[in-house]
């Protein structure tokens, strides 16, 4: 007789994939008008903007209810150290306060006038999911592994902070090489990679993440990336 595997309701996967259904439920906001809320969680931040290089990815969520993220991220965790709980619900606005670093960030960037591929504030979209800091790091590593986000993987260095002492000779990442604008990062020496590079490296990158999301998702893709149906144009005599 064939063994199945019975239903394990505390299995990572069937844990993971509910928490990233949870926060798809969750209601989507515009990055810039976040609002602060208590707790502990994750996010992801959804490009709908037409700037190259990220212009497919953002018709993709404009035409889909923000399906992509480009990146995903969590509240920091303030670990055992500082006596909280990883049960207990947290008071402190975690989730929120490292929401408004990237809101920062990308303002930085927007007022700059320095940046190779700008941004705009009002082109990011937001859905947040307050949790209990056990769930946490699984829910951030389960929004990842479905679908790496550009922010997450392909291009790197959105999530990071000003570098500590000691590491002020390290060079700028690839996204702030890309994205100039944030006043650590402008101190530091440049990325080996050229920003035009970069910029063709991450097209390439959000094209494949649309085409996979389209496909594993079932929905349409953008115009720009749909095959054509016209008929062919017949030859002239």
């Amino acid at each position: 007789m064939t063994q199945i595997d019975p239903y394990n309701p505390l299995d990572l996967e069937a844990l993971g994939g509910s928490l990233i259904r949870a926060m798809e439920r969750r209601p989507l906001g515009l990055l810039r008008a976040t609002k602060t809320f208590p707790g502990s969680g994750i996010y992801a931040l959804y490009y709908i903007g037409t700037q190259h290089p990220y212009s497919e990815l953002g018709e993709f969520n404009r035409l889909n209810d923000c399906r992509l993220p480009i990146y995903v991220g969590r509240a920091k965790d303030p670990g055992a150290r500082r006596g909280i709980s990883p049960f207990e619900p947290v008071s402190a606005p975690l989730l929120f306060e490292r929401v408004q670093e990237h809101k920062r960030s990308i303002r930085m960037v927007e007022t700059s006038g320095t940046a190779h591929i700008p941004l705009k504030l009002d082109d990011f979209m937001a859905r947040m999911l307050v949790c209990l800091p056990l769930w946490v790091p699984l829910a951030e590593a389960m929004a990842i592994r479905s679908d790496p986000p550009l922010w997450n993987s392909s291009l790197s260095g959105f999530g990071i902070h000003a570098p500590g002492s000691g590491r002020e000779e390290q060079r700028r990442s690839q996204w702030d090489q890309m994205h100039a604008g944030r006043r650590f990062a402008s101190r530091l020496p440049e990325n080996s990679q050229p920003a035009a590079a970069l910029a063709e490296q991450t097209h390439v990158a959000a094209v494949e993440r649309v085409r996979s999301a389209a496909a594993r998702l079932a929905l349409p893709l953008p115009p720009s990336l749909a095959p054509s149906t016209r008929a062919p144009t017949p030859p002239q005599p």
